[in-house]
């Protein structure tokens, strides 16, 4: 351990909690109602503005969200669903819960979005659904993506969990698919601490993600304006479905910090811009790209070490990191070669080689809404030093 104190840890993501949300939050406490009451009705609202749809759905994290989605589509045993090979866990972990198998697709070597070239040769017959997402906020090849979904009939799952705010010419994040996924987890531009939605412009497909989320409920009311707490008679809509409603609680943090969305992306922005400066002469970094005509809403901020550094140099560079108290992690595994992946679908390493390089040389650095430039200084300092000693033993 250094003795850095706590006030001098640089944390890899720390969320902006203000009065304001505190205050909604206590009194969304002193109302009582707890779950599926007036505060989760707002945020829905909210966020299906913000995404430009008529339609939104609360859940308990964006990983449910992605798996409501795909049930609500109709993906299921015997189908297929065409996943990016590069990306978050829970897109593999979803498509296998719902009963479906993930093809992999190798990724966009810019952007680490699924390559359209490479996800056209993978439909098959059994292809169920796309699940496209802008990975670390990008909506690179999203448009081509669409428009692939469109010729082969196939409907698109968005997963923009870590995009809301995010701009491509006149469309946004969660308007891309036919339904869309958001997650609001600590380190995103709007968090509940745990929660998820499903955006859409489809009422039947609302009503679905309704019911799933509910044990499959969809129950009847005696009378128009029926309050809830008295209760209703239950019946059932769909085969089986989650406990998955996300709490009038976190619904009231939702709504507090949604309202600030814009100035918390322009703020991210300026963290962004400040990596961007700093490192932008460094032989030995790659930093995320933006499309011309697009805004990032930053929900992360990850770059790639040059192909002279290997895994087991970029493990060591977080470690060098971590031991002066500043967070790092390894943004994303390849989601190909997780362990269950490659029992249950029996992918092997060199199968999806833009994915797999990308996997093994990313770093997700300290980044947040009140980062400061001289934090940002101070984590370019350690890391071009890490890069420094690691190449050089690389090198020998």
């Amino acid at each position: 351990m250094t003795d850095r104190t706590a006030s001098t840890v640089i944390p890899l993501n720390k969320p902006e909690i203000l009065e304001e949300d505190i205050e909604l939050v206590a009194e969304t406490l002193r109302r009582g109602a707890l779950t599926l009451g007036p505060r989760l009705l707002e945020f829905e609202q909210l966020v299906a503005e913000r995404t430009r749809r008529p339609f939104g759905v609360g859940v308990a994290s964006g990983a449910v969200a992605i798996e409501v989605a795909l049930r609500a589509v109709g993906a299921g045993p015997g189908d297929e669903v065409l996943v990016p090979a590069f990306g978050f866990s829970g897109m593999a972990h979803s498509v296998l819960n719902v009963g479906a198998r993930p093809v992999f697709v190798d990724v966009d070597p810019l952007s680490l979005n699924m390559d359209p070239a490479e996800a056209a040769r993978r439909i098959g017959k059994k292809t169920k659904a796309m699940l496209a997402a802008l990975t670390f906020g990008n909506p690179a090849m999203l448009p081509e993506l669409i428009a692939l979904c469109s010729r082969m009939e196939i409907p698109m799952v968005e997963n923009a969990s870590e995009a809301l705010g995010t701009t491509l010419g006149d469309d946004n994040a969660g308007r891309f698919g036919r339904i869309a996924c958001i997650g609001f987890w600590t380190n995103r531009q709007v968090t509940t601490a745990e929660g998820g939605m499903v955006v859409t412009h489809d009422d039947n497909l609302a009503a679905a993600c309704r019911a799933l989320r509910s044990q499959g409920r969809v129950d009847r009311m005696s009378f128009a304006g029926q309050p809830r707490d008295i209760g209703a008679i239950i019946e059932h809509a769909t085969l089986g479905g989650y406990d998955a409603r996300m709490s009038e609680l976190a619904a009231a943090l939702g709504c507090a910090q949604v309202r600030r969305l814009d100035a918390t992306i322009a703020r991210r922005q300026e963290v962004a811009n400040a990596y961007l400066r700093r490192l932008a002469a460094n032989p030995d970094i790659v930093l995320p790209t933006v499309p011309d005509g697009a805004g990032v809403s930053w929900a992360n901020f990850v770059v790639r070490l040059s192909t002279r550094f290997t895994a087991d140099d970029r493990d060591r560079i977080i470690g060098v990191l971590h031991r002066q108290d500043i967070g790092a992690a390894n943004y994303y595994p390849a989601a190909s070669l997780l362990p269950q992946v490659r029992t249950l679908v029996g992918t092997e390493p060199g199968q999806f080689p833009v994915a797999e390089g990308a996997a093994a040389r990313v770093i997700a650095l300290p980044f947040y809404n009140t980062m400061t430039s001289e934090d940002v200084e101070t984590v370019c300092d350690v890391l071009e030093v890490a890069l420094a000693r690691t190449g050089g033993a690389h090198r020998s």
